[in-house]
């Protein structure tokens, strides 16, 4: 009887630090993803930063669009006085 229970009292004890170590993966993992929510947090606010970026470059291309446009008139413009100069030569 007296080696039953050494054996068990053995197996208590190995339990026990079973225990303890899935306490400290617990830990570590819970460590973890705090640190994975904070990563996600980070790269939502950059991920808006980004877009907000996109949306100003769209707004400049569309502007520099127009004035490349109003360029070419005033280009076409010129080419045409140009040429009403030329005649006159």
């Amino acid at each position: 009887m007296l080696i039953v229970s050494y054996q068990l009292s053995a197996i208590s004890y190995q339990l026990s630090a079973i225990s303890y170590q899935l306490s400290a993966i617990s830990y570590q993992l819970s460590a973890i993803s705090y640190q994975l929510s904070a990563i996600s947090y980070q790269l939502s606010a950059i991920s808006y930063q980004l877009s907000a970026i996109s949306y100003q470059l769209s707004a400049i291309s569309y502007q520099l669009s127009a004035i490349s446009y109003q360029l070419s008139a005033i280009s076409y413009q010129l080419s045409a006085i140009s040429y009403q100069l030329s005649a006159f030569e």
